[in-house]
């Protein structure tokens, strides 16, 4: 396992927040925040809900990559916030471009790229 189970001390640490600003957000103890960061307590749904909104992330984005392999680099997140912003004409030849600059394998295909 990680030595982190879940990416709680790293975000919370990347806003240079202490534990008990976190707790203060998300309104819990101190010590509920040091036991979630260390894997020591239950981390449930509707905690990790309240973490991320305090946080400002997603729910996947407090899993350890390991575990959300899926997890978007702050480029990837840009690229998607530019689909959803364009027009659907746009949307269109983007698909269009990226099918020709790197065609869609698909997640099965994945091993094959390296």
């Amino acid at each position: 396992m990680a030595e982190f189970p879940n990416r709680v001390n790293e975000l919370r640490r990347a806003r240079d927040w202490s534990q008990q600003q976190l707790a203060d957000r998300v309104g819990v103890s101190k010590m509920q925040v040091s036991g979630i960061e260390r894997g020591k307590r239950e981390f449930s749904l509707t905690m990790m809900r309240r973490f991320a909104t305090a946080l400002g992330v997603t729910v996947g984005e407090l899993l350890h990559p390991s575990d959300n392999p899926y997890v978007l680099t702050e480029a990837e997140r840009e690229m998607i916030d530019r689909m959803r912003w364009a027009a659907p004409e746009q949307r269109e030849q983007l698909n269009q471009l990226a099918d020709v600059v790197i065609p869609w394998r698909g997640p099965e295909n994945e091993s094959d790229a390296a």
